[in-house]
């Protein structure tokens, strides 16, 4: 290229460089030498300052987003949406119901005109600007009112919306939506991370304050039924009765039971009884029963802790976990059924997984005793426990154990039916529990095992009816279905109670389908644990928002279900005076006589040795043609000295009209409530009668 050439070019990128400063108002001046000038004649300005003009916009739009970040938009937004709607929604509903006394779903069309839309209204928006301006106002790493706020209020609104309902179907709808709304919840942001640093003081002492006020709340409803005569003979008096011969002789026997002097011993095995006679000796009376039973079935709750926390748990995942065993309905249902020996399976079975878990043998052998001599069938839980630890121990030890300790179980348990059976009514007890899968009605638990493995076709149809399909829901949805999420098949061994004595035995005996009866208080305790171990194998994200959604669907669950039974200490107030001179009547019918009472009246005077149950078995009946029975006439009424009768009722009407035919006068009455007739041979023996109304 020519040099003159290469020195223009040089000359004019220099004049291009240097140009803007020497010319005149500071305009670019192009490679043409003439100034360049603005699009469409705008001033030269507009040009130079469009990139200061995005910067700010950029910042104006960075300050915005920082802002909303701040308020916690969007990621809160929903979350207090949540919180806004339930608090408002919990507000309508417990001022209509607390002060209008409408239902809102028997009711809802009166429930619908009473509500203030505008009051609603108001606060939600009130609750969401407050919880707006906290989120502002907390530290980043202490933001979690929202979640907090969310959770709690969904939660307050469906122990509300179930108070008192008893409606299953209605509970599990409630607690369907509440659970996913407060999963939802408490995955958003810090929550459980924050909570997950709890004090494990602070954690411990929330279960146990929370296991202590389920305790109390149960023992004193279970205490104002009974005393508002609401507790019967079975299966109330008959421990009752016995409770006071254990006491007294340690015999055991009763007279109620079977309408015959017989230890109870001969009907079930529970020698485990025996532990409790101190305790009975120290307090003679009916409510020990009923309080011992509640603190038995929270017992478990401090093996629980133990074994969440062992397996990972902490802060509010661990509390939620043992809520989900305090407020199990599989644990507190049965309390409300008077009194069972299947009272001490929680406490021992959770010491029991808890010593299997943690390869403490001494304890496991101890609970292991224990635990069989509970019932007969109770047994089939260390079984089941031994087979697990066979399957699941990597080590020499905990396998041997296992199946010694299953081998041992199971020998006693064919030894003890066996013997029931010959020696007792043990082979009336197994044909009504196992009745449908016995061809041979003496056979006993053999021929139920030999018709099972033979004929698993129709073993496995026993499974799914009416009542036992609700019962599975019952059990299950609280757990979240979580003892299925295993790939561990041997994890299913500790399922086989429930399977065996509430699903099979419930399609033919209905109690123990009804989860407010004793049979599922061992099974349940099998369950829980098996959410325990379950939760290792979900993902690190899911573990700890599993147990607070257990624990919470366990209190909806419980409170839906058993709220019913605060109104019994209303009901007792009420009628206190009534109540109180009944039991004073009662207990004035002289000691040292034969009783025949009615079933409602028997538990409150089987503190006496000659007591009997005042039922059909009285009576020669027949059925009409509708299959209404029909009360003939009482072939030995002068069998017993006095008669308890409560009137207004089949038998009680029945039996005060055959009575009076028969001689028998009036001891004592409340007028339309209870009558106490003597038999007219107690004055020719001479025995004395005090009654201010004769």
């Amino acid at each position: 290229m020519p040099d003159n050439i290469k020195t223009n070019s040089n000359t004019s990128a220099e004049n291009t460089a240097e140009e803007p400063e020497n010319s005149p108002g500071g305009q670019l001046i192009g490679l043409s030498g003439k100034p360049l000038s603005a699009p469409d004649d705008e001033p030269l300005a507009a040009m130079t300052d469009s990139s200061g003009t995005h910067d700010s916009l950029r910042d104006r739009t960075a300050g915005l987003r920082h802002l909303l970040a701040r308020l916690g938009f969007p990621e809160m937004a929903f979350v207090r949406l949540i919180a806004a709607f339930f608090s408002a929604s919990w507000f309508e509903l417990y001022r209509i119901r607390s002060n209008l006394f409408i239902d809102a779903v028997r009711t809802w069309k009166d429930f619908v005109p009473q509500t203030n839309a505008a009051a609603a209204a108001v606060i939600m928006l009130c609750i969401y600007i407050m919880l707006t301006i906290l989120h502002n106002l907390l530290p980043e790493r202490l933001r979690i009112a929202d979640q907090l706020f969310a959770a709690g209020s969904v939660l307050a609104f469906a122990v509300t919306a179930v108070w008192y309902s008893g409606d299953f179907y209605l509970i599990m709808s409630i607690s369907l939506v509440s659970l996913v709304l407060i999963g939802y919840s408490v995955t958003k942001g810090r929550l459980l991370r924050l909570f997950d640093r709890l004090p494990r003081l602070l954690c411990f002492a929330a279960v146990i304050l929370c296991a202590a006020v389920v305790c109390w709340f149960v023992s004193y409803t279970t205490i104002m039924r009974h005393r508002c005569f609401g507790s019967t003979a079975f299966d109330f008096g008959i421990f009752v009765q016995m409770f006071h011969s254990l006491a007294n002789d340690l015999t055991a026997v009763t007279t109620c039971e079977r309408d015959r002097l017989i230890s109870h011993f001969h009907v079930h095995a529970s020698y485990i009884f025996y532990l409790l006679v101190p305790v009975f000796r120290l307090f003679p009376c009916e409510d020990t029963l009923l309080i011992a039973q509640a603190v038995l079935s929270m017992g478990g709750i401090i093996p629980m802790y133990l074994m969440s926390r062992r397996h990972g748990l902490s802060g509010i995942s661990l509390i939620f976990m043992c809520l989900a065993y305090t407020f199990c309905s599989g644990i507190i249902g049965p309390c409300y059924y008077d009194f069972h020996e299947n009272a001490f399976l929680p406490t021992l079975l959770m010491w029991l997984l808890w010593a299997a878990d943690g390869r403490n043998y001494p304890v496991f052998w101890v609970m292991s005793a224990l635990t069989c001599i509970v019932k007969e069938d109770a047994p089939l839980y260390v079984v089941c426990i031994g087979l697990f630890m066979f399957f699941s121990s990597r080590g020499h030890r905990g396998r041997i154990n296992g199946v010694i300790a299953a081998a041992i179980s199971l020998i006693y348990m064919l030894l003890i039916t066996d013997w029931l059976t010959k020696h007792g009514d043990g082979q009336m007890m197994t044909s009504s529990r196992f009745g449908l899968l016995m061809i041979d009605k003496q056979g006993g638990l053999a021929e139920v095992v030999k018709n099972a493995l033979l004929d698993p076709t129709y073993f496995f149809s026993t499974f799914i009816h009416d009542d036992t399909l609700k019962m599975f829901l019952e059990v299950m949805l609280p757990l979240l279905f979580v003892p299925f999420m295993t790939r561990n098949i041997h994890r299913y061994l500790l399922m086989l109670p429930f399977i065996i004595m509430n699903m099979v035995v419930g399609s033919w005996y209905g109690y123990a389908a009804n989860i407010g009866y004793q049979y599922i208080h061992g099974p349940i305790c099998l369950l829980l644990y098996m959410c325990v171990i379950n939760l290792d194998d979900l993902e690190a994200s899911k573990k700890p928002v599993v147990p607070v959604l257990m624990g919470s669907a366990a209190v909806i669950m419980s409170v839906g279900l058993f709220s019913k039974s605060a109104a019994r200490i209303s009901a007792y107030n009420t009628g206190r005076e009534y109540y109180d001179q009944l039991e004073k009547m009662l207990d004035d019918i002289p000691q040292g006589h034969s009783v025949c009472a009615g079933s409602f009246l028997l538990p409150h005077i089987a503190d006496r040795d000659d007591l009997y149950l005042l039922d059909r078995n009285d009576f020669k009946i027949h059925r009409d043609d509708g299959g209404e029975i029909i009360y003939d006439s009482m072939p030995e009424p002068e069998k017993y000295d006095y008669y308890a009768v409560q009137v207004k009722t089949p038998i009680g009407d029945a039996a005060a009209e055959m009575l009076e035919e028969s001689g028998f006068t009036v001891y004592d009455q409340i007028e339309d409530w209870v009558v106490i007739y003597q038999n007219p041979d107690i004055g020719n023996n001479g025995k004395e009668i005090t009654n201010d109304g004769e």
